[in-house]
């Protein structure tokens, strides 16, 4: 029974110390290349693969940024994205943003939702993918 009791006590310590280590092995395109740098508008950053987006959130304005890997802003012609909009016990709906061309916004009113989150669908004419916003009110 013991020597049961070990063989397991055994195998979770190797499990423990060889799943961790794959994350070594993971290539250079694992991850969506987190930025090198603090969101110029202060909002919040998402990253696809080449781009990251910012985010913003003031009074009832949304405002959305695109920005290449070293943190240059990136004309919003580059881009054709669509959005969608998920309140909690709420159907996901779309949502429209402008196009400023430095930029998108949208006007957003959810005066009695605690949380939202913003799904965002972005196609750079190479390749397509998609970056999720969640935000909590005060």
């Amino acid at each position: 029974m013991k020597m049961k009791i070990l063989t397991k006590i055994k195998m979770i310590l190797v499990a423990c110390v060889i799943i961790p280590s794959l994350q070594l092995f993971a290539g250079a395109d694992h991850d969506h290349g987190a930025p090198t740098f603090q969101p110029p508008k202060g909002g919040v950053l998402q990253s696809t693969h080449d781009f990251h987006f910012e985010l913003v959130k003031k009074g009832k304005m949304i405002f959305l940024y695109a920005y290449d890997q070293e943190g240059k802003s990136v004309p919003t012609n580059k881009f054709k994205i669509s959005t969608q909009l998920e309140v909690p016990r709420q159907k996901t709906t779309s949502l429209k943003f402008a196009d400023k061309g430095t930029n998108w916004e949208t006007e957003l009113n959810l005066p009695n939702t605690h949380r939202f989150t913003v799904l965002i669908k972005v196609d750079d004419g190479k390749e397509k993918d998609d970056v999720k916003f969640t935000f909590e009110n005060k």
